[in-house]
């Protein structure tokens, strides 16, 4: 049996996780994490966000997390097409989820050339630097962890430091791990296993654009999402920004391509 789950993907089943995580975990960034590896006492979680699609809605969550006083890391992309880090509604934006005490890594992408032929870290080391200094340069801090987008396998359960930066996908940090990427939870529903953990470190992984006041389908959310981005417009510029939206999650089709039959 299949056991993904999606059944809830609306801020008030995210508040539920919230106090969950509250009551049964001690919560840490990700930097934080080769400290607390060897602790002992009550059980670990760092959780994560992989800002692939818009701060916007990150901030959202982070706003929601502030009122429960919780602290997790947000992962930006620095050449991504669907944002720019240099423009000054999202400088603010990244200002504003720092100033509530949260970290702000570095959510690197591999170019289509590094994907196609499975290269390693040390063939994209000078990227990873290159793009660490342009973040730092934005949010006028150190930036001290990394997680890759979609990333290939050599890459998963890697070490523990890349570039200087802790890699979210390292070994140790992907013993216990619980993600909704592409608008599911792959490993069932979360909040029955936040409630009976039984190891020492979890990594929550949550992508804030499958989120919202009411639940929606991730086919249904990036269509709402592409039609309020979309709206007012140029014919030209909603190809491209549909084309960019495509191309960061490519494993999610809106529901507004199958209606009209379009084709990417």
């Amino acid at each position: 049996m299949n056991p993904r789950w999606s059944s809830d993907f609306s801020y008030g089943y995210f508040r539920r996780i919230l106090r969950v995580i509250k009551s049964n975990f001690q919560l840490h960034l990700i930097s934080e994490s080769p400290v607390i590896l060897n602790m002992i006492g009550q059980p670990k979680l760092v959780l994560r966000h992989d800002i692939d699609v818009s701060p916007k809605r990150a901030l959202r969550m982070a706003e929601i997390e502030s009122g429960f006083d919780v602290c997790s890391t947000y992962m930006v992309i620095t050449d991504s097409p669907l944002y720019c880090i240099e423009d000054e509604v999202q400088k603010k934006i990244f200002r504003r989820v720092i100033d509530m005490g949260h970290e702000i890594g570095l959510h690197f992408d591999l170019d289509d050339d590094e994907r196609a032929n499975n290269c390693g870290i040390s063939a994209i080391e000078a990227r990873i630097y290159s793009a660490r200094r342009r973040l730092e340069d934005i949010i006028g801090l150190p930036v001290l962890s990394i997680s890759l987008h979609r990333p290939i396998p050599q890459f998963l359960r890697g070490p523990m430091m890349v570039c200087g930066m802790v890699n979210a996908y390292s070994k140790e940090l992907m013993t216990w791990y619980l993600s909704d990427s592409r608008g599911y939870w792959r490993e069932g529903e979360p909040l029955p296993k936040l409630l009976e953990h039984d190891k020492p470190m979890l990594q929550l992984l949550i992508h804030p654009i499958w989120w919202g006041d009411k639940h929606l389908s991730a086919e249904a959310r990036l269509q709402a999402f592409f039609d309020t981005e979309a709206k007012g417009q140029l014919p030209q510029h909603i190809e491209v920004f549909d084309s960019a939206l495509a191309d960061t999650i490519p494993a999610v089709r809106r529901t507004g391509l199958k209606h009209r039959g379009e084709k990417r």
